[in-house]
């Protein structure tokens, strides 16, 4: 079997589809399985054999100046449908036009696809629900069309990786049959766990500082959990680290002149953000599975988290809490425990960290291809 990927996109070090995509087919390819991925061009510091990059490395500074975005999609699609084997495993990205699914699909290749997030029918639902329950007219992007688009793709698709049990379910009822739908995760690397002595130097800190990280607007719920902290009033701090969505401005800055609480804009260096941080709060609304609740693993962090933001990552009662979303009353109650018991903090971080080696890429790859096999040999 080869699998040969497109993401016709930039691949990133740092986070996003990219950085998934990339690490997925490192694990895989790490075991001996023949892989490839097409892509427009990357970062160096994550290059590997197997990408087949439209644009060198050395062609960056004037290629994305002279060549249109779209112009380099459309030049990545080509050369990965000339590159398709008959009997090669199709795994196609974001980004991706439905006339290669369907080009694809006329070779006689299996198509395998990512839902990196919710289907968009369930994610626009959630998303037009809390901007008008706020008085706002939604402005998240999703809409009929782009709904109408990914249900298409799925038709031509013959397996989808579900990275988490809320994808799994948004899939489900937009009516994509289970036998298609392969249950699985995304991870870590091994430099995004601490050393243990880092988790424990924690137990000494006498104020304690909760960590929200993520694009800080309505989809995420910062502005829910910036309600729900006000009304805990524990003794700590709150630390907002992401980029302020222009949509949430409004919401969100009335707090940050408060003394608990502090905000950082959007930073590479999260590590610092997380060995620095005692309790890691994310009542996220959409998510597909996000990489910020499995670095709290990594960290070591007792978490709060919505369904969203962790079910799958997070056992409720043993590595953090899972709470909906718009339960104020749960989430008051369960800062306040969390900050409280000295003993649950430690029960919840050491089930974590323990936890987080179970989702290091290299594990993630290898169970997904295992299933993968299992299903083609069927």
């Amino acid at each position: 079997m080869r699998i040969n990927a497109i993401l016709p996109d930039y691949l990133s070090s740092f986070g996003g589809p990219s950085f998934v995509c990339h690490y997925l087919l490192e694990a895989m390819s790490t075991v001996g399985l023949d892989v490839s991925l097409y892509s427009i061009s990357g970062d160096k510091s994550i290059y590997s054999s197997y990408q087949r990059l439209s644009m060198p490395h050395w062609a960056q500074p004037v290629g994305f100046k002279l060549v249109s975005d779209d112009a380099w999609i459309k030049y990545t699609e080509w050369r990965y449908l000339r590159s398709l084997r008959n009997q090669d495993v199709a795994y196609i990205w974001t980004k991706t036009s439905i006339e290669t699914y369907k080009t694809a699909k006329s070779k006689g290749n299996i198509i395998l696809i990512e839902n990196v997030n919710t289907h968009q029918a369930t994610s626009k639902a959630i998303l037009d629900a809390e901007f008008l329950r706020l008085g706002l007219e939604p402005n998240h992007g999703i809409d009929e069309k782009s709904i109408a688009k990914e249900c298409a793709q799925l038709e031509l698709t013959d397996y989808v990786f579900s990275p988490s049990k809320e994808v799994t379910k948004s899939l489900v009822r937009a009516d994509v049959p289970s036998e298609k739908i392969i249950q699985s995760s995304y991870g870590l690397r091994q430099k995004d766990i601490l050393l243990p002595q880092d988790v424990a130097s924690r137990d000494h800190r006498t104020e304690l500082t909760a960590v929200f990280v993520g694009r800080v607007g309505i989809r995420k719920g910062a502005h829910l959990l910036l309600e729900y902290w006000a009304k805990a009033g524990v003794n700590g701090k709150l630390k907002l680290v992401g980029n302020i969505e222009p949509s949430a401005r409004h919401l969100v800055e009335p707090y940050l002149n408060r003394p608990d609480i502090e905000y950082m804009p959007f930073t590479n260096d999260l590590l610092s953000v997380y060995l620095n941080a005692d309790v890691f709060l994310f009542p996220s609304l959409e998510e597909g599975s996000p990489l910020v609740t499995y670095l709290a693993l990594g960290a070591g962090l007792p978490s709060i988290v919505s369904p969203m933001g962790g079910d799958g990552i997070i056992n409720h009662e043993i590595e953090g809490l899972i709470i909906d979303a718009h339960n104020a009353d749960a989430w008051v109650e369960s800062i306040r425990r969390v900050f409280s018991d000295s003993e649950l903090r430690l029960t919840l971080s050491r089930n974590a960290y323990n936890r987080a080696r179970d989702f290091l890429w290299e594990n993630v790859g290898r169970q997904r291809l295992e299933s993968l096999q299992t299903l083609l040999a069927t």
